[in-house]
């Protein structure tokens, strides 16, 4: 059985279709994600200065995989919808199992940057985001559309959380958000749950919104047999571990180049 990845990580594959537009969007998202990870690598290294401009767009790249996961969790639940209670535990237990594999993998990313940028480490970030979200997002699954008031609630207790300034931020304090007036300057990744939590509420309800009784409620043409569909589609479906290791691969590139 095979799992959608890093957006739709949650989500199981069954025998059902797939709808190729959210695969689409997690393609698009990995691409925009990669391509402004290279601008920050090639200042951190010294070798172009980084373009404001262009980064100022960093929000929309996690915006979109915070959307995606809830989406794709809604789907997921729509498809279950008529097995039995404990075919549902069953599930659920996935889906915690699965968020606690990622939170893992967002610990070994905080481990390596401890060890390689101390004084910017990752301590609370997008893996350790998703895998948190994943596992909150259960008991929330089955309000469905009612879940755009708890995301409200959540954007909105982060609007407020983030004006409290705590200077020595323990990771729990990190994970619901409150941190340093100059978070930025500490980590170089951080999505704590307040306000992000609410996007993947929100993506929960719009996925129960778009794709009602496991159908698309709106029209859309069959492209699915178009090369840059299927590229980008691609990298959507495997956006997990192009996560994991992209920055890797990038990063030690421009290390060998810079010290030749």
């Amino acid at each position: 059985m095979r799992v959608y990845s890093l957006a739709g990580m949650a989500v199981q594959k069954t025998d059902s279709k797939r709808f190729i537009e959210l695969d689409l969007l997690r393609g698009f998202a990995i691409v925009g994600m990669i391509f402004l990870h290279i601008i920050w690598d090639l200042d951190y290294f010294g070798l172009v200065s980084l373009n404001v401009n262009i980064y100022r767009f960093q929000g929309i790249v996690p915006l979109m995989f915070f959307l995606l996961i809830g989406i794709c969790l809604a789907v997921s639940r729509t498809k279950r919808e008529g097995q039995s209670i404990e075919e549902q535990k069953v599930y659920h237990n996935r889906l915690v199992l699965r968020g606690l594999k990622i939170f893992s993998l967002g610990m070994v990313f905080t481990t390596i940057t401890l060890l390689a940028m101390p004084g910017r480490p990752i301590v609370f970030g997008v893996l350790h985001f998703i895998g948190l979200s994943i596992i909150l997002s259960v008991p929330f699954l089955k309000l469905k559309s009612f879940n755009v008031l708890f995301a409200a609630l959540f954007v909105l207790t982060g609007f407020i959380v983030g004006g409290f300034v705590v200077e020595n931020p323990t990771a729990l304090h990190l994970a619901i958000g409150f941190h340093q007036a100059n978070v930025w300057e500490h980590t170089i990744d951080y999505f704590p749950l307040m306000p992000w939590f609410g996007v993947t509420l929100f993506g929960v309800a719009l996925g129960n919104f778009l794709y009602c009784g496991n159908e698309r409620r709106f029209k859309m043409p069959d492209f699915s047999d178009r090369k840059p569909v299927a590229a980008f589609s691609w990298l959507g479906r495997h956006s997990l571990a192009i996560y994991v290791l992209h920055q890797p691969v990038i990063a030690g590139a421009l290390f060998v180049f810079v010290h030749l």
